[in-house]
């Protein structure tokens, strides 16, 4: 398989975590505002088939403006809950629409010089780095204004209405940096399908670890277990309280104990526990260093 049909090969798996992600973020920042969390979604879907259509061969552009709307919404929902609350909720709606609306039109304006960037072969970030980011310098001021306006003291319809002037200001900035913006995220999208290509790759070294890693946890909780029913005494204690430990709670401590985490709500009483617990956790360094190990030899293979 050459790299161009890799590359085509790869967009699925991408999809489906941006899918994934997206409907995680629209239900739980939209909250009880069903409407949000719907509005999210559509508007996704629209847009996306919209850019798809207008970018033809712009798989992963489409895939990282999608992570990026959903960026935008946790953003978006977070300053709704401090400083807009409570707020009519086809206003939030109508100004969560707005940035996005000027950007699609940014995008369909300047459609000829996006499609010439994402027909080109390398990724070019670096030469716009400085220029790509100089709209977020307006959009920070009018977010900084949001929060020196005493919003608190003003009813809900006049919350409203304020809402939707900023989020007005903030889509034609987005319009007017729309073709910075779409460039950026063509080249990203270009990172992001190379990121994917590398990752599947990886897999297999991925798959050795994690079996060598579950067979560490589950062979250390069954030494924990069976510690525990052949020493005559209670082992360990559980939020202070000393009793038999289960399989279950010798496989979460055994995982607690690889990873080093040590939350401290179970505790080993004995010597003989508490020196397999130093072992585990020796092994589970040594482990760490051999995955790193493969890992890094497995990607300069790539």
């Amino acid at each position: 398989m050459n790299p161009s049909e890799e590359r085509r090969t790869h967009w699925l798996a991408p999809a489906i975590a941006t899918v994934i992600l997206l409907v995680l973020v629209a239900t739980s920042a939209g909250g009880a505002n069903w409407q949000l969390t719907a509005m999210v979604l559509v508007t996704v879907a629209v847009v996306v088939a919209l850019l798809h259509r207008l970018l033809p061969g712009s798989r992963f552009f489409s895939i990282t403006f999608a992570n990026a709307i959903g960026v935008y919404a946790c953003i978006y929902v977070s300053f709704l809950e401090a400083r807009f609350e409570p707020t009519n909720r086809l206003v939030e709606v109508a100004a969560f629409l707005l940035p996005i609306i000027g950007f699609a039109l940014a995008v369909y304006v300047r459609r000829q010089g996006i499609r010439s960037v994402i027909s080109s072969e390398h990724p070019r970030i670096e030469t716009r780095f400085d220029r790509v980011f100089l709209w977020l310098l307006p959009v920070t001021a009018i977010g900084v204004l949001n929060f020196l306006v005493p919003l608190e003291s003003w009813d809900p319809g006049q919350r409203g209405v304020w809402l939707l002037g900023a989020m007005s200001a903030v889509a034609i900035v987005i319009f007017l940096a729309g073709h910075s913006v779409a460039v950026f995220l063509v080249d990203t999208g270009l990172l992001f399908e190379d990121f994917y290509v590398t990752a599947a790759r990886l897999i297999k070294p991925a798959f050795a670890f994690l079996t060598f890693y579950s067979l560490i946890t589950i062979v250390f909780a069954a030494l924990y277990r069976l510690i525990d029913r052949f020493d005559g005494v209670d082992t360990f204690a559980f939020s202070g309280v000393a009793r038999d430990i289960g399989f279950a709670e010798s496989l979460y401590f055994s995982i607690v104990t690889l990873s080093t985490v040590g939350y401290g709500d179970v505790v080993p009483l004995t010597y003989a526990v508490q020196a397999l617990v130093a072992v585990q956790i020796v092994a589970g360094i040594v482990l760490l260093l051999f995955g790193f190990q493969a890992v890094m030899r497995a990607t300069r293979d790539i």
